[in-house]
């Protein structure tokens, strides 16, 4: 689903119940998505290690009849391996 950022800051409890319930929502500025809504439950299940999340959002966007532009791609996938250094140690420096 996409809602625009205005429609999503005036009803967010409505926006994040329908995240909880495994909707992924595309919030949009100026038309363009800007960021994504979703639950925990939801990431935890694309990243349980059996499927990038940028490959699961270009499979959600193809769906929707759109694409995501490879710059976006590249962020999703840089934050993922940022995530997952920071599991392996999250107070920085030294082990």
């Amino acid at each position: 689903m996409t809602a625009p950022l205005f429609d999503v800051k005036a009803r967010f409890s409505e926006y994040v119940a329908m995240a909880e319930n495994g909707e992924i929502v595309a919030v949009t500025k100026h038309g363009k998505t800007s960021v994504l809504l979703i639950s925990q439950e939801t990431l935890d299940q694309l990243t349980d290690g059996t499927e990038k999340f940028s490959d699961h959002y270009k499979k959600w966007l193809k769906d929707c009849g759109e694409e995501m532009d490879d710059s976006f791609a590249e962020i999703l996938e840089d934050s993922r391996k940022s995530t997952a250094a920071e599991m392996e140690n999250p107070f920085g420096g030294e082990e």
